[in-house]
This record gives structure tokens, sequence and C-alpha cells, in this order.
């Protein structure tokens, strides 16, 4: 009996962590199934885009790359980005209207992608993966002052603050201070607000012998990658701070 061709199978597949009869199989009926290609190809090309737009495994701060390499990677997650859109009908454009802070909308550092048939809203992901405390606060006053705007303008609205690399330490007990406080009070002011930790970087960390406890406020997810990628189906904007 064949097995059910599901999106979490099609991501196994991308991610080659299927069997090899599995893989086979899978691979035989995108051949013949349009749609499944279709939906294969919708999947490789957005966790293409994402592992473009930041590293998952974490670097030696040691190794730094050069201002060539740094432009060529921004200019192959461009390109991905126009693919995508181009071949695949995705759109590729900020979302949110007034809602989002002018400083942060004038950056232009929006990657967003949603199928024509996902619901479009109020919806954000933001993405830190650095431990510089001026970009830590920035990811908390970006979050606050957008579901306060929100608020304001009457309108509902989700926002998930993930972190990986460097970033988790913004989630980390002894690691996150000034802004413990901080996550507290926007945690108490926002419900629609979500800390979201990535599990990888979390067993990274603890593969090296050292004990990871995260705050009260974070949820932990097995990668930020496929946190992104799902959110991005279905609609929401993600942006790197």
């Amino acid at each position: 009996m064949r097995m059910p061709i599901t999106d979490e199978t099609l991501n196994a597949f991308v991610d080659q962590q299927l069997t090899p009869g599995e893989m086979d199989e899978v691979f035989e009926a995108i051949k013949h199934d349009p749609d499944l290609a279709r939906r294969s190809c919708e999947i490789r090309q957005l966790k293409s885009m994402v592992k473009l737009a930041y590293d998952g495994v974490e670097p030696s701060r040691t190794v730094q790359r050069s201002k060539a390499r740094a432009w060529s990677m921004q200019a192959m997650a461009a390109m991905l980005l126009l693919g995508l859109g181009g071949l695949l009908g995705w759109t590729l454009r900020p979302m949110g209207g007034s809602i989002l802070p002018a400083a942060l909308a004038q950056k232009g550092e929006f990657m967003q992608a949603s199928h024509p048939q996902a619901a479009a809203g109020n919806r954000f992901i933001l993405h830190l993966d650095s431990d510089k405390p001026e970009r830590m606060a920035a990811v908390l006053d970006y979050a606050d002052q957008i579901l306060d705007n929100a608020r304001k303008e009457g309108v509902p609205a989700e926002l998930e603050i993930v972190a990986n690399n460097y970033g988790l330490s913004l989630l980390r007990e002894g690691y996150n201070d000034p802004f413990q406080q901080r996550i507290d009070a926007l945690a108490a002011k926002h419900a629609n607000l979500k800390f979201i930790a990535c599990g990888q970087a979390v067993a990274r960390i603890e593969r090296e012998g050292k004990k990871v406890t995260l705050i009260e406020e974070a949820q932990m997810v097995p990668s930020v990658i496929g946190e992104v990628v799902s959110k991005m189906k279905e609609g929401w904007t993600y942006i790197r701070v």
C-alpha cells in the first residue's frame, strides 16, 4: 500500500529524510502528478529562500564573511524571491499597512510570501539571530509598536518573535539581561505575542555540554526555518530584524 503524500511527507522528501524506498516512491508520484510536483517545488523554493536569508547553523565567531560574499548571498536570495513570485504565483510584498512602524517599513527588509489562496492579514514573524543588545532591544520595540498600532487601528493581529543562532540568548534564562523585565511586560500586555526558540539551536548548544534553560514565555519548535516556512505559506510576513 502506498503511503499518503502529505505536505509533511513532501517536507521530509525535500530534506532527504525519508528512507531510500520512500524517496523513490515520492519521486515516482511526483513524476506523474503535476499538483504534487507543484507543491514539492513550492516547498523546495521557499526553504531555499529562507535558508539563504539566514544560516541555520551557528557559525564560529572567528569566521567572517567577506562583503562580496554577503552581497552575493543577498543577490541570490533576491533572485529566488523573484523566481518564486513569477513562477509559482506567490506574492512578495510587505503586509500590514499602517500598523507597521515607519522606521521598520522604510528598511525594506521584508521577505513576505503568501500563496494566492492563503488568508492575508496582520500576521508577522520578527526574526532575531543576533545577541547584540541593540538588535534585541529593536525586536522587542518593533513587536510592541506593531501590536500597539494594531490595537489602535482596531484590527486583529498576531506576532511571533523567533530566535535562533546567537539570538537564542534573548530567550535563555541568565543570558537575556537586561531584557527579562521587558519580555515579562510585553507578554502580559499582548496576548497575541509569542516567543519562539529554535530546537535545533538548543540541541546544538546542549551537545557542547551546556545546559539551556528557556524563559517561561518561550515556546520551542523543532526548527525556526520550519516555523518560518510554515507561517509564510499561510501568508505571514517575515521580517529579519
